[in-house]
């Protein structure tokens, strides 16, 4: 039997229809890694958000907009763009009871900056504003940043892709501030952006700051859904 592979949707109320979505790579990197993908819809009640989670093996965190910053208690900044309210309460429920179930996560982008605050972490809101980094962590104009990642030794990542430097592309503005109970950082970029998280003593929770879906051509990334399918077996 493969596993079932969760992925929570995006959500954007434009025109007269609502619509819930995500992108078809993540789909096509879960199938390619093994595993069966399952489109998670926003659901705001927690009885129903737990048996979705007893249907499924395992969870990608998609990316998306921002974590609300009354979440980590901070005031909003103005190059801060939310998720709808909806899509926020639905991922926090989804999060937690995933977490407390100990389902095996792989977070992407936002996933990983949601998971840090669901920890008790916090976020830098605009990498650009700070001026903590003179690495562009954000394409624009359509073109593709890339830019070199070093990853931990004897962490789970670099268990899992085998080599200690890639090269990651790269469409946040945010990125981890205060690191969430109980995580750790496993990958940084030049510039000490934090790359990659994991959460000590969990089966299996990797979260990466860069879009892996969009790299799948290269193994290193690829095997990231694999790992994640392998743990929900």
């Amino acid at each position: 039997m493969k596993p079932v592979i969760g992925i929570n949707c995006d959500y954007k109320e434009e025109g007269r229809y609502p619509y819930s979505f995500t992108y078809r790579n993540y789909i096509e990197a879960i199938i390619a890694g093994g595993g069966i993908p399952l489109l998670l819809p926003i659901i705001k009640d927690e009885n129903d958000v737990g048996q979705f989670l007893q249907r499924i093996d395992g969870l990608v965190l998609t990316g998306g907009d921002d974590v609300p910053p009354q979440r980590y208690g901070k005031e909003r900044h103005n190059k801060t763009l939310c998720v709808h309210p909806d899509k926020d309460i639905s991922d926090n429920l989804l999060v937690n009871s995933a977490i407390h179930m100990k389902k095996p996560i792989l977070a992407i982008c936002y996933g990983t900056q949601l998971v840090n605050v669901i920890c008790g972490g916090s976020l830098i809101q605009d990498i650009p504003a700070s001026d903590m980094s003179c690495i562009a962590h954000k394409d624009f104009g359509n073109k593709q940043c890339l830019h070199p990642v070093k990853i931990e030794e004897r962490s789970h990542l670099h268990e899992i892709v085998g080599v200690e430097h890639l090269q990651a592309n790269s469409f946040h503005h945010q990125a981890i501030d205060t690191l969430g109970k109980g995580l750790i950082a496993t990958a940084h970029t030049e510039d000490g952006i934090v790359e990659a998280i994991e959460l000590k003593d969990y089966p299996f929770i990797v979260g990466v700051q860069w879009h892996p879906e969009r790299m799948t051509p290269d193994p290193c990334h690829a095997s990231l859904f694999s790992a994640l399918v392998i743990a929900s077996k």
